[in-house]
């Protein structure tokens, strides 16, 4: 087997794992706020990562391109790997998991599938990033999903509600900060800057609960059942640890570009482990909605690659 192909199976790999944590989160929810559970899943997130780190560095494989120092010399990477951790990070889980009181896990996965047209609407706001025609057309189409979705009349309770933007308020914040992580990985590595940000999450988080009184032993929720104590592993050291490790490995692959195709796959792998595992109604209109979400999330991709490669096209042609 090719190292492409190797690339492709863990760039799909991760584009469905990455589709399930709202599902897998929804029967942790019964036992707990979702404000412990955020502080619960960074607190386990960073100690998996800290593993990491430290395996790779008796390996001679270290993952830190520079280390992070705590001075004031280093504020302004502080400052943004604290806003990564407590606004991307936190608030991100925080919202997600809160908007499921009021609609369903497959319409929090679809509309968490449309992190990468809001990251690059936050390019164009902030970084004077430009789209081309087909990818707003393709934006309008993928949002024209998500309204089938949660419009459709044969689902019982259907129908815009604050939970739609909430959810919309969580891949928000984890898109405002996408630039900011990119910074930073580029600086410190890719798996040192996630480590910084979870550290932060669970901090941040933390002390958020002890100011408002949680109730922190509601945690220990988590060891009521197998079940739960799986969704938690999977939450944790699965999806916020080691799949990192695997998204890092296909991207080296397959690229950014291919990579970001497979990721493609989220909602369709929260619509069908939503049905298959919380028994979620299949109706023509969701699967309509799945189909223009991801269509329309694939013709974005599309089109964005070939707007990078414009330009050097264009150079090519001058140097002639």
């Amino acid at each position: 087997m090719s190292n492409t192909v190797k690339g492709w199976i863990a760039a799909i790999f991760i584009g469905l794992l990455w589709g399930i944590p709202w599902i897998v989160g929804t029967p942790i929810l019964e036992v707990m706020d979702a404000q412990v559970l955020v502080w619960v899943r960074y607190t386990v997130a960073f100690i998996t990562l800290f593993v990491i780190i430290q395996v790779s560095n008796a390996m001679g494989k270290p993952q830190k391109k520079v280390d992070f120092k705590l001075n004031w010399e280093n504020r302004h990477d502080i400052f943004w790997a604290a806003c990564c951790g407590i606004i991307g990070q936190g608030a991100f889980s925080f919202l997600s998991f809160l908007s499921l009181d009021y609609i369903t896990a497959s319409e929090n996965g679809v509309i968490q599938g449309l992190i990468p047209i809001i990251i690059l609407c936050v390019g164009f706001l902030r970084h004077g990033e430009r789209f081309t025609p087909m990818q707003i057309l393709a934006a309008v189409g993928a949002f024209a999903g998500v309204a089938i979705l949660v419009m459709d009349p044969s689902v019982e309770g259907s129908g815009f509600n604050i939970g739609h933007l909430i959810c919309l308020g969580s891949a928000a914040s984890f898109s405002t900060m996408a630039y900011a992580r990119a910074k930073l990985a580029e600086k410190y590595g890719s798996v040192a800057t996630m480590y910084h940000q979870f550290i932060f999450a669970a901090i941040g988080f933390g002390l958020y609960l002890l100011v408002v009184g949680a109730d922190f032993s509601s945690a220990l929720g988590i060891f009521s059942s197998p079940l739960r104590m799986a969704c938690i592993a999977i939450l944790g050291v699965g999806i916020s640890g080691i799949s990192y490790l695997i998204y890092i490995y296909a991207m080296e692959r397959v690229g950014v570009d291919g990579t970001g195709m497979a990721l493609n796959l989220m909602p369709l792998s929260s619509f069908v482990l939503a049905v298959f595992a919380l028994g979620e109604a299949v109706t023509p209109m969701r699967l309509l909605a799945i189909a223009v979400v991801i269509g329309s999330m694939m013709l974005f991709m599309k089109f964005g690659k070939a707007k990078k490669k414009a330009p050097q096209m264009k150079t090519a042609t001058n140097a002639n």
